[in-house]
């Protein structure tokens, strides 16, 4: 399936390019602001353009892809998207504990086109998943049946 690695490269290529580019740096700024008159001291920043982040927002972009793609029922594929959405912002206080500011804008759009683009291919297009669920499925080739009822021969070149 083509539209799993286009999908998952795209969605991480985003969020990367708008990490890169400094659109959400005010926003960046703004929320470790927010930490630090907590009273939370933050000694270094990660995101997605270290080696670390790019590899959380690796996983974290395929597994998603791959888990709406896979999922039968469009409830199901909104409850994926909610939970990586959750989960990618829950990586700001888990990063906090080690005194890492944790950039969560650039992951979380990236999540976000991960989860819109597939959500609506599945969408659009007929999925395995969703043959599933159909009940019974079709024959589409005729078997006459007195083919299965002839004798054969027991040597092995027919």
């Amino acid at each position: 399936m083509v539209s799993f690695p286009i999908f998952s490269l795209v969605a991480l290529l985003l969020g990367v390019a708008t990490e890169f580019m400094g659109i959400f740096d005010p926003a960046n700024e703004w929320l470790r602001g927010g930490w630090e008159s907590g009273g939370i001291d933050f000694s270094t920043t990660a995101g997605l353009t270290g080696p670390t982040g790019f590899l959380i927002g690796l996983v974290s972009v395929f597994a998603l892809v791959a888990a709406i793609l896979g999922t039968p029922g469009d409830l199901r594929r909104i409850i994926i998207g909610l939970s990586g959405l959750i989960l990618s912002l829950a990586l700001i206080p888990v990063f906090a504990v080690w005194g890492i500011f944790w950039k969560p804008f650039g992951m979380t759009l990236g999540i976000l086109w991960a989860w819109f683009s597939s959500f609506l291919y599945a969408r659009t297009h007929r999925m395995p998943c969703d043959v599933v669920n159909r009940g019974e499925v079709e024959n589409v080739t005729q078997i006459k049946k007195d083919l299965l009822e002839q004798t054969r021969s027991r040597r092995s070149d027919g």
